[in-house]
């Protein structure tokens, strides 16, 4: 029987001084083998530079909400939770973030969002998984809260908790069902891998893909040019704003625009039309751009993004399909989303090695195409 805990003042701790902080601490050393529930709220759904604005840790039914804006020794406590098995939900996003803000690497985890991709759930979000497996209802009103203001709410405070509280029980219930259908040894791969990921330590600016947003590469050359101008005023605004380059300009009114830009259109108003006039600081950066891009000769428009297949290669196609189907079949026989399986990248990539090498095997496909070790023996069978 899966046990719940239920939220409350006695069970969600704020940790906002040192001297909270220096409890925290002190709990976690006098249980030094408790696997710790871990999650992280941010706020770049509100910022261009984004930044860990909360840490939730729980174990033993209590849930510690740490302040990292606050003058902490947050490395001390990182310090703690490297060593243990954490309970994760989509941990990727989360360890990124750690990584970044505090070169933090986990050693052992469980991500419950890998255990249900690889049960074939068909909702694998925190909310539906913990609805369906341990009847709990998350509110998640306060998903794109700003999380970076102070003071936090009382109901930011308990929807932060809840996402913790509960996650010991979701684990135990999906590792019944790991256990079960025999795929447990298949999650503690994907979750090692995970672990191990190289994640880049700092966001670092790449000017010759950071622009290509999705629709750039179907541009011609001159339009890519256009759209590569827009793109970068954009990103300095955002930038001396901080604020997410959403909320300066989405990317379809930039992908919009490039077209008739690239085709002579210079008015402003017809380019990004709308109620509100563009702000004069961001309408003369946009201004300067259209005229960069215009001055560029034919030669330095940009091509289409290195690696991307622009011509067609119907051997290639035939091949790709073939090796779809087989992935659907064996896909379908074990109730799981195909593209859990392989996605249309791992599938390209092992057409190609099968071209190139004149067979597939599961050893080429994990050292050609890096695929986990169970993912490899499946397709290669």
């Amino acid at each position: 029987m899966v046990t719940v805990p239920t939220l409350s003042p006695a069970n969600a701790r704020l940790v906002l001084d040192p001297d909270s902080f220096g409890a925290l601490l002190a709990a976690l050393d006098a249980r030094p083998g408790a696997d710790i529930a871990l999650d992280t709220e941010a706020d770049s759904f509100h910022h261009y530079f984004e930044k860990v604005c909360l840490l939730q840790l729980a174990w033993d039914g209590t849930a510690y909400l740490v302040d990292p804006l606050q003058p902490l020794d947050i490395a001390a406590l990182l310090a703690r939770l490297a060593p243990r098995r954490l309970l994760m939900h989509g941990a990727d996003y989360d360890l990124r973030l750690l990584l970044r803000g505090y070169g933090f690497r986990a050693t052992s985890l469980f991500d419950s969002m890998l255990a249900a991709q690889l049960l074939g759930e068909k909702e694998i979000g925190l909310a539906a998984l913990l609805s369906a497996r341990a009847g709990v209802t998350l509110d998640k009103a306060h998903q794109r809260a700003d999380w970076s203001e102070r003071p936090l709410t009382p109901p930011m405070v308990a929807y932060a908790a809840a996402d913790v509280l509960h996650l010991a029980a979701l684990v135990e219930s999906l590792t019944r069902d790991l256990e079960t259908k025999g795929r447990l040894a298949w999650h503690a791969e994907e979750c090692a891998r995970l672990a191990a990921t190289s994640f880049p330590a700092t966001r670092e600016a790449d000017s010759e893909n950071d622009w290509r947003i999705k629709g750039t590469n179907a541009f011609t050359d001159k339009e890519r040019a256009f759209a590569r101008a827009l793109w970068e005023a954009r990103d300095a605004r955002a930038r001396s704003l901080d604020r997410p380059a959403f909320r300066v300009l989405t990317n379809e009114r930039l992908l919009l625009a490039a077209k008739p830009a690239a085709a002579g259109e210079r008015d402003l108003g017809k380019l990004f039309p709308g109620p509100r006039a563009l702000p004069d600081a961001f309408a003369h950066a946009l201004r300067e751009a259209l005229a960069r891009a215009a001055a560029l000769a034919p030669a330095e428009w940009p091509k289409p993004r290195r690696g991307e297949r622009v011509g067609a290669d119907p051997a290639l196609d035939r091949e790709v399909e073939n090796l779809k189907k087989s992935r659907d079949a064996k896909a379908a026989s074990l109730g799981l989303d195909p593209r859990v399986l392989a996605s249309k990248a791992i599938l390209t990539a092992a057409a190609k090695t099968r071209r190139e090498k004149g067979r597939l095997t599961a050893d080429l496909l994990v050292t050609e195409g890096g695929l986990s070790r169970w993912r490899a023996e499946l397709l290669a069978s």
